[in-house]
């Protein structure tokens, strides 16, 4: 047999491959030389066009990367400077609020002086649309919220109720004032957030005696319709139920005011777990701080409040009184009230309140403030969904 003219590689392909690959670096080589050969000829020539290049524009250049630098500078010290005023303008800030005659002539009994004096609040500012309004529990003072409020996306407030302020525990023009003055006040300052913020949803989160505020303040404004301000959602934070689970309250309630020490040695005996005693204590270093007489009142007047240990009737009556105020309502216990949500649940039931506005949470007392919490328990109840967090934001 003839075989075909021309190379076989070991593969049973011809050599074209090799011999066009020859045929490239020929071309090239024949290139280079001729462009070698015209440098060498011309190399003056092209001397001179790379030094016409560099001067026409090297200046030019340098400006070109000076003004870039110059741009970027200024670009990151305007950003710093936007941060800064945008994080100064939603520092929490003290304000205070003037108790004027015309607006509590009625409401106030003429033996709790109040008139010409102040209530004090916390508030940090943002472009959030909901403002929340924050009200702590016995002893306790705004400050008790201030990591949430520096945590939160939402525009926050914190009040602190008439003569608990540290610095005025002394004070004798303070005199104790009762549950009901202390609604009027709490109602008046919270109706002048909403006039100050009126685009804004109206969120009120109680703790503890601070929940129990909320509820005085729904039955308040039931009674007077005029005063209710509109209030988007409330959410309740361990809500005192009965006398069984006003512990501090009640033992604060027979402090002696010549010897509150005693009083206050027998109430850090109560516990009966590490976890009560924890807390117990931490609400007794709040109070030894403020006016004993005030928190005295203020107890005496909630445990008058709530009825005997066993009975859940009238919590949820108010309960019920509640959500005529406001659409949504959250009522959040701690671990401590597990012994008795199945009891709130199954009256609930009976009266046919919605109960998913009750849970537990499986966590302590105190850590109710804890601001991821309220950051998550917030959202939920506004439904609000803000961008993604810039920096500084």
């Amino acid at each position: 047999m003839r075989l075909p003219s021309g190379n076989i590689d070991g593969d049973g392909t011809g050599g074209g491959r090799d011999s066009k690959r020859r045929w490239l670096w020929l071309a090239i080589s024949a290139v280079g030389a001729v462009v070698s050969f015209f440098m060498n000829l011309y190399i003056d020539s092209v001397k001179r066009v790379v030094e016409w290049t560099w001067s026409r524009f090297a200046v030019q250049w340098v400006l070109f990367s000076l003004i870039v630098f110059a741009c970027s500078y200024a670009t990151w010290v305007v950003r710093g400077w936007t941060i800064a005023r945008r994080m100064e303008r939603r520092q929490i800030v003290e304000h205070t609020f003037p108790i004027r005659t015309e607006e509590f002539e009625d409401d106030v009994p003429i033996e709790e002086a109040i008139v010409g004096r102040r209530l004090r609040y916390l508030e940090r500012v943002t472009e959030s649309p909901v403002l929340v309004v924050c009200l702590h529990g016995l002893g306790l003072d705004a400050n008790d919220f201030r990591r949430f409020m520096a945590a939160a996306r939402e525009h926050t407030a914190a009040i602190t109720m008439f003569g608990f302020n540290t610095d005025e525990a002394k004070d004798a023009r303070y005199r104790p004032i009762g549950l009901t003055t202390h609604a009027h006040l709490l109602s008046r300052l919270i109706n002048e957030l909403q006039q100050q913020y009126p685009r804004k949803k109206l969120v009120l989160i109680g703790f503890s005696l601070g929940a129990d505020m909320q509820l005085r303040l729904a039955e308040l404004w039931r009674e007077r319709p005029d005063k209710q301000p509109n209030v988007a959602a409330m959410l309740l934070l361990d809500p005192n139920i009965n006398h069984s689970t006003m512990v501090v309250s009640g033992g604060v309630a027979k402090l002696d005011g010549a010897d509150p020490l005693t009083a206050l040695k027998r109430i850090a005996e109560i516990p009966n777990t590490l976890v009560e005693f924890q807390n117990i204590c931490e609400y007794l270093h709040k109070i030894t701080n403020k006016d004993l007489d005030q928190v005295k009142r203020f107890a005496s007047d909630m445990v008058a409040y709530w009825e005997p240990e066993g009975h859940f009737e009238l919590f949820l009556q108010r309960i019920g009184d509640l959500q005529r105020v406001s659409p949504r309502v959250k009522v959040l216990f701690s671990a401590n009230y597990e012994d008795h949500f199945g009891d709130i649940i199954g009256i609930a039931r009976q009266r046919r309140i919605n109960r998913e506005i009750f849970a537990v949470e499986e966590v302590d007392h105190f850590d109710l403030l804890e601001e991821n919490l309220l950051r998550r328990e917030v959202a939920a109840l506004t439904g609000v969904r803000y961008p993604r967090l810039k920096l500084g934001a």
